[in-house]
């Protein structure tokens, strides 16, 4: 009697586990892939939130000195679309005059697409320009030529923008206005 001898290994069904461990290792991949990608969106839109605040914010510092301007040479607080006064009625004009100190609460207020604009100035200096009788005798270029001197006022301008999803960018420059010569940056 022959003896018959089964040769099969036990394979039977390792395929289907093979196939089930590559499925789980891809959909391990693709929720990673998916994570990253939504935390790119967010950190895309929190960087566009941000720099629109930013622009607003610089919108503000550019705005301002034609504000000064036409305080100055009004003479007083003047009307302008689209500003605000933050402070009590005659203090901004009485504050870039060096009439009254430096407050640290905000003076104008700007809105843009519905988001705030609030800036502080803060009136640092003044100097007198060079120019005179000798300089124009000798020809010496001042502010304008034939200049016969001026008054330049230093301010500081602190600028704070909002924006979309509570974002705030803040801005500081420096501007000097020129007594007699039209202003803004």
């Amino acid at each position: 009697m022959a003896l018959s001898v089964n040769n099969k290994c036990d394979q039977e069904g390792s395929a289907l586990i093979i196939a089930l461990l590559i499925m789980v290792m891809l959909t391990i991949m693709g929720l990673a892939v998916t994570s990253t990608t939504e935390i790119d969106v967010q950190i895309s839109k929190n960087d566009q939130f941000h720099k629109r605040a930013f622009y607003n914010a610089d919108s503000g510092i550019y705005a301002t000195p034609k504000v000064i301007t036409e305080c100055l040479t009004e003479g007083s607080e003047v009307t302008i679309s689209g500003v605000t006064y933050l402070g009590s009625g005659g203090s901004f004009f009485e504050e870039i005059m060096g009439f009254d100190p430096h407050d640290a609460d905000k003076d104008l207020r700007f809105v843009l697409s519905g988001f705030n604009v609030d800036v502080d100035v803060n009136r640092t200096g003044q100097y007198n320009l060079v120019g005179g009788g000798v300089e124009f005798g000798s020809g010496a270029e001042g502010i304008g030529v034939g200049s016969a001197g001026g008054v330049a006022i230093l301010y500081e301008m602190d600028s704070t923008g909002n924006g979309p999803a509570g974002s705030q960018a803040a801005i500081v420059a420096h501007y000097r206005k020129i007594i007699g010569m039209p202003g803004g940056l």
